[in-house]
């Protein structure tokens, strides 16, 4: 797969040049997303709920696999480079961002959050509720996409490959569900995306305090300030919400089941 990849090796993420890397894109999409969304409730709350499995399953099935393809190409370019480099060079040398074929991929996977705030605008049609948790994750994954890349973060690979890998997982889900399966392993896909959080922060915090150790020095971690301190507080902010999420939804459920017993 990397080397089905090697005509992409000069492609460089160009902020203001490359589509959809100017600052101004993902701040309104944000803006219009939140308020997007609030408008289109209005707007449906007087009609039947969206009922098209068909459609679902296609948009959810579509997610999945592309999320699938882009997770086996990143692994790929990731695996080849695991032989002629450290632990610590794919996590925090310039050599490995360099790589035209990750920062590909790195702008392909950005384009899709685009897509995937979708997922919402479904969830209203369907008279589903939308939580804080759902909302902020989209925008904020977003942003943290198009941040990273403009900081040239070189961890930036470990939590877009576990994204992608969860979201393999999560989208086939949800595909299934449109067909009205039964899948018994929920609640294992928020112990996963639970985990996905904890290694995602271990690494870029390992990343962000090689960098403060030695001085502040860009070449000794690649990636900027900016880039270390917005990555580590937003995936923080996605681990606190979702064990919130968990405890609520599985343990306390847990608790009220034994009471009924």
């Amino acid at each position: 797969m990397s080397k089905t990849l090697d005509s992409l090796d000069d492609f460089r993420f160009e902020a203001g040049v490359t589509p959809f890397s100017s600052f101004w894109i993902p701040c309104v999409t944000c803006v219009l997303y939140f308020t997007l969304t609030r408008v289109f409730k209005l707007l449906v709350s007087n009609r039947k709920p969206l009922r098209s499995p068909s459609l679902l399953f296609f948009y959810n099935g579509c997610l999945s696999f592309f999320s699938f393809i882009l997770f086996i190409a990143l692994g790929a370019v990731i695996f080849e480079k695991s032989k002629l480099y450290t632990p610590h060079e794919l996590v925090c040398g310039s050599a490995t961002h360099q790589d035209g074929r990750l920062q590909f991929i790195y702008w392909l996977n950005y384009l899709f959050k685009y897509v995937e705030l979708l997922d919402t605008f479904l969830l209203v049609a369907r008279k589903k509720p939308v939580t804080f948790l759902h909302e902020y994750h989209h925008a904020a994954t977003l942003v943290l996409c198009w941040i990273q890349q403009r900081e040239y973060s070189t961890v930036q690979w470990v939590p877009i490959l576990l994204n992608l890998g969860v979201h393999v997982i999560m989208y086939y889900y949800f595909a299934m569900t449109a067909l009205k399966r039964e899948i018994w392993w929920k609640r294992y896909l928020t112990t996963i995306q639970i985990i996905q959080f904890i290694i995602d922060l271990f690494v870029c915090s390992y990343a962000y305090g090689v960098f403060i150790l030695n001085g502040f020095d860009f070449d000794k971690c690649y990636g900027t300030e900016l880039g270390a301190i917005s990555g580590i507080v937003i995936l923080f902010s996605y681990l606190a919400l979702f064990v919130r999420f968990y405890v609520n939804t599985y343990k306390k459920k847990q608790v009220l089941e034994k009471k009924e017993s």
